[in-house]
């Protein structure tokens, strides 16, 4: 699912807006060798009414494979799979490219992540995805 990851430089954060409700936070953890743990991704998405239309929002924070933080992306979309596209967008403006993807879950999204880096970094010997939900 993913093709590459070029991360590009942290500017500034990017955080939702703070009328965004329903927060679910994934958090992807690579695993070295010996037990030591880096974020390698975190993905925030959530939802609002514009004009009682709704709006899926989506916030990537980027990193290398070594845990330094690079960019913070956001996007917002509205329509059918709206919260596929907002999360698939943010990532790409944080350097994801992927291959022809269809619909998927966040999950999935980021496990394909996960299995990228453990791909291309042999260092990096398993990664977790810890999820939660912000009411």
């Amino acid at each position: 699912m993913i093709k590459s990851f070029d991360p590009k430089p942290f500017k500034r954060f990017n955080s939702l807006p703070t009328y965004v409700q329903d927060l679910r936070v994934y958090t992807l953890i690579g695993i070295i060798h010996d037990g030591y743990r880096i974020t390698l991704g975190k993905l925030t998405v959530g939802d609002s009414l514009s004009a009682g239309n709704p709006l899926t929002h989506a916030l990537f924070e980027s990193f290398t494979d070594h845990g330094e933080r690079m960019s913070v992306c956001r996007t917002r979309v509205c329509g059918c799979d709206r919260e596929f596209w907002a999360v698939k967008n943010a990532m790409f403006e944080a350097g994801v490219e992927f291959e022809n993807v269809t619909s998927c879950t966040n999950k999935e999204m980021m496990d394909a992540l996960g299995d990228w880096f453990c791909e291309t970094n042999p260092e990096i010997k398993s990664y977790l995805l810890m999820s939660q939900s912000c009411h």
